[in-house]
């Protein structure tokens, strides 16, 4: 039915004529129009952003006091970028606007109402607050960056700018000019529109005759036209500067020959050219020449036609028969500059001449590397902690992470994982907004074990364990086990007040526990009411569990939580979890600074410069952040230090923290991912692609991948220390050519040292010791009887040990059954050494069983050649093959029953039996 044909009773019980209104309504003004245009864009750049301030500002503010002096610096830069290009868009506008008006509407103009001035204003204001808002968006980050810039000491080798001025100057005035001529060109177009259909509105249908009658309309679009190429000089020497971040030969960054040699001066010279043809367009109008003056503009695209003519003959008849010795120079220019931007030019090469003929006493005779040496692998010991330790099904661990610790004196490198609250493992009947909200809010303690040590089933050997968490073997006791900031924790919670939350259970019965920190928003009637509006969430409101004394915890995923205080550097996404010295539980997260500015630099991803300069640390139970800058010497994090000086705190980090970080694997891939080509130094090399690396493989369950960046202990200067280590090989081979390492010491703190192995000599790569390891006899027949049953192997990651001048590889080997409720565990290790590789069930025992391979026999007595003419006996072989088919039947049952310790036990029998079928 059609509301407007029928008349019917309104509110006030009077007949309402629908289908007048309707006519009314239609017949409206175009002044209405305008007005209730604005009001839209008035809500729209003014309301709707005042609300999100206001949000942002209340967030921040729960971070922590400090932080809202971030908020406030970034809000005056807001106001002062915007208001200053609304005041100059505005003028800009009104001027065209009215020049429009005094040329074109003439008196008889028919729309009666733009012979007045207040709509052109009124279009100048909408239009300079929507232009103004969407250009000025991010430009107060430049202006910041701009005004607090540092010098990086390097200059570029074609301009000789200082690299400081591409990362902080050149990016806002780049926008500036940019902005301008948007300016320059949205008028011009608009112009144009609007005058075209004030001639039709006129009725000139003749645009030449147009033109005639109002040669002053001509005029301002030339005018237009003439100022945006005055602003386009100014771009020329960006245009320039753009070649450093251009590429030539093979994808190399920065300029090349015919950059430098033609483009180069072409931008220099140009401007001039640009001047003049300005002037002359200028003469042309006063002496009203129009036809020239739009001759004259075709002689700057012509001119850049032409130099893209010579640039193209150049390139093909002059650089590519002579492109190694022509390039060389531009290629050491992007070599200097790349390995300066990904700190590569500070690496420390040393020669690896791997010592094959070390004895079994010689690597006695100091073992302390041995016991810490990774056996554990990740995927593996993450299984098993979901397994043995989760307790609740509404707990899980997500990562495993490795963390140096000091025990009894000893360096160790320790898995930690924390033990979160999940959702999603609720039961669904349990999933009310109440348990959600108020009763689910936090995760409990953790659990931690050595990377180089297992139980004698193969699990982990626990260090910290169980809820309320407990300490053992000399690790740190946790005083604060409850995690309400986490990497699961991505909802909010109300906590506080009279509600009782879910701490743990213990048996049938649950712990609860109200949260006391200082953290979160107080939930008052407007907080309550603004967040519930936010989170559109209308319970929050209305729920009987929020009072005066409830907190509304906020931004609980530690990574978004730093973010929102810090959101200029690019935090890691592994964050990972320390108990720090006073037993508290602190999340530490590396923070690095970018730029896509780095003349001559290559790119990795959008980025070609960066440093692992901030660090973050978050308690997990109060929330509370602080940054430090680790990096003093980074330019970048230095201006951010400016812009905001209350944002980061003084010295260093404190020593309760800063014996358990460690460096970033992020960055350590970016670095050695980089390294692959750049480990050269001689540009011609460079050019021939003669000795381009390729990160190591490895097969890790079966499956064949690149080795990632692994922790372990290595001895460096007479001393242990844990480092970050990758390997490098050949690019289509498997032999290895070096091994990148990264220290972690903190006098030494991201030092890289490359230990690079002799070309004359082959030196095993991971994928060709797993070949070794699938082609040793012994190996593949207990692996395969394992993998029968409904049992799987899984092989964990090969290690490359570095021990004095030898190289030991080394490899876990667990088996796991094939279901849900699998619990890997460790039953083998695999070592190789020289030409040797054994497994056996402990590390201790593979190295004695290779050293003995290696002297030529398996560990027994050497076995005497009978004398000339002596009968030799013939064993009783029957008997002795009825006890070897007898132990693995034995063997193979207890592995379909699944008894791991009963199988490793006939396992050992069967290779004594082994063993002593070959001493026969």
């Amino acid at each position: 039915m059609n509301p407007f044909s029928h008349d019917t009773h309104g509110f006030d019980g009077q007949e309402t004529d629908w289908a007048e209104m309707a006519k009314q309504f239609k017949k409206r003004k175009p002044v209405f129009w305008i007005i209730l245009a604005a009001v839209f864009v008035f809500a729209a750049c003014v309301v709707s952003p005042a609300y999100k301030l206001l949000m942002e500002f209340l967030q921040i503010q729960e971070i922590g006091e400090a932080y809202t002096s971030l908020f406030f610096t970034n809000l005056w830069a807001r106001v002062a970028t915007l208001s200053v290009g609304f005041i100059i868009i505005f003028a800009f506008f009104t001027v065209n606007i009215l020049l429009i008006k005094k040329i074109a509407v003439t008196p008889n103009f028919h729309a009666a109402f733009l012979q007045k001035k207040w709509p052109y204003l009124l279009l100048s204001v909408v239009l300079s607050l929507f232009l103004a808002r969407l250009a000025g968006g991010g430009l107060y980050q430049k202006l910041l960056l701009a005004m607090n810039s540092e010098s990086f000491g390097v200059t570029d080798p074609l301009f000789q700018q200082d690299v400081g001025y591409y990362v902080f100057v050149r990016p806002l005035l780049q926008s500036l000019v940019s902005g301008g001529k948007t300016l320059l060109m949205l008028s011009l177009i608009v112009a144009a529109i609007v005058y075209f259909l004030i001639f039709v509105k006129n009725g000139q249908r003749n645009l030449r005759e147009a033109v005639k009658e109002e040669p002053m309309a001509v005029v301002h679009l030339i005018l237009l036209l003439v100022l945006y190429f005055v602003l386009s000089v100014l771009t020329y020497k960006f245009t320039a500067e753009n070649i450093l971040f251009s590429s030539f030969g093979s994808g190399i960054a920065g300029a090349g020959y015919v950059a430098a040699k033609i483009w180069k001066p072409y931008y220099k010279f140009v401007p001039y050219v640009v001047l003049a043809v300005v002037c002359f367009i200028l003469f042309c109008l006063y002496r009203k020449k129009y036809r020239r003056a739009l001759v004259a503009l075709a002689v700057i695209p012509a001119l850049f036609i032409a130099v893209t003519a010579v640039a193209l003959a150049t390139d093909s008849l002059v650089v590519s028969p002579n492109e190694r010795n022509l390039e060389s120079p531009y290629i050491a220019h992007n070599m200097e500059a790349t390995r300066a931007a990904y700190g590569l030019d500070a690496v420390a090469e040393t020669e690896f001449v791997p010592n094959y003929t070390m004895s079994q006493a010689e690597m006695n005779e100091d073992n302390t590397w041995l016991a810490g040496t990774r056996i554990a692998d990740f995927g593996s010991t993450l299984t098993s902690y979901n397994q043995l330790q989760f307790l609740r099904k509404y707990y899980s661990f997500y990562d495993v992470d490795v963390v140096p610790y000091d025990i009894d004196g000893e360096l160790n490198v320790i898995f930690l994982a924390a033990r979160e609250m999940n959702k999603d493992n609720v039961d669904e009947a349990a999933k009310s907004y109440a348990n959600q909200v108020f009763r689910y809010t936090h995760g409990f303690g953790v659990v931690a074990s050595p990377v180089n040590r297992v139980t004698a089933e193969g699990q982990p050997e626990f260090l910290i364990k169980d809820i309320p968490p407990k300490s053992t073997g000399g690790m740190l006791s946790v005083t604060q086990p409850r995690i309400y900031y986490g990497e699961l924790t991505n909802d909010y919670v109300i906590v506080g007040g009279d509600n009782k939350e879910l701490d743990y259970s213990q048996g049938l019965e649950d712990v609860e526990f109200t949260y006391d920190g200082d953290a979160g928003i107080q939930m008052n009637l407007v907080n309550r009411s603004l967040f519930a509006a936010y989170y559109k969430d209308y319970r929050m409101l209305l729920s009987s569990n929020v009072s005066q004394d409830s907190r509304l915890l906020i931004n609980r995923n530690v990574l978004e939580r730093v973010q929102k205080v810090a959101p200029f550097v690019g935090f890691d996404d592994d964050p990972y979890l320390v108990v720090a010295d006073d037993g508290t539980l602190r999340w530490i997260l590396n923070g690095y600074t970018t730029s896509s500015y780095y003349p001559y630099a290559q790119s990795y991803g959008d980025v070609n410069y960066i440093r692992n300069s901030i660090m973050a640390v978050v308690d997990a139970y109060s929330g509370d952040v602080t940054l430090y800058v680790i990096d003093e010497e980074d330019p970048i994090a230095r201006a951010y230090r400016r812009i905001y000086p209350k944002l980061f705190a003084e010295g260093g980090l404190p020593e309760e923290i800063a014996s358990h970080t460690r460096v970033p694997e992020y960055l350590f891939k970016v670095q050695s991912a980089m390294y692959c080509r750049y480990h050269v130094s001689d540009a011609g090399q460079f050019y021939d692609r003669a000795d381009v690396w390729d990160i190591a493989r490895e097969k890790y369950q079966d499956n064949e991948i690149y080795v990632e960046p692994y922790y372990n202990i290595m001895e460096i200067d007479g001393r242990n220390e844990m480092v970050l280590m990758r390997p490098f090989v050949v690019q289509g081979k498997h032999n290895m050519v070096g091994l990148l390492v990264q220290r972690n010491d903190p006098a030494h703190y991201g030092d890289l040292i490359l230990y690079r192995f002799p070309k004359n000599e082959t030196v095993y790569g991971p994928m060709q010791i797993e070949n070794r390891i699938d082609n040793d006899p012994d190996i593949s027949r207990e692996m395969t009887l394992w993998g029968q049953g409904g049992s799987s192997v899984i092989r964990g990651n090969l290690l490359i040990v570095p021990f004095r001048d030898a190289l030991l590889y080394v490899e876990p080997v667990y088996i796991t059954s094939q279901n849900n409720a699998s619990l890997p565990e460790l039953k083998r290790i695999v070592v190789s050494y020289g030409d040797a590789v054994a497994m056996e069930p402990t590390l201790e025992a593979a190295l004695q069983a290779v050293f003995a391979k290696r002297q030529g026999s398996t560990g027994t007595a050497p076995q005497q050649e009978p004398e000339e003419g002596t009968e030799v006996q013939q064993p009783d072989m029957d008997a002795a093959v009825q006890e070897l088919l007898a132990g693995y039947d034995r063997m193979k049952a207890s592995m379909q029953a699944g008894n791991w310790q009963d199988m490793g036990q006939y396992m050992e029998e069967l290779e004594q039996l082994i063993e002593g079928l070959r001493a026969r």
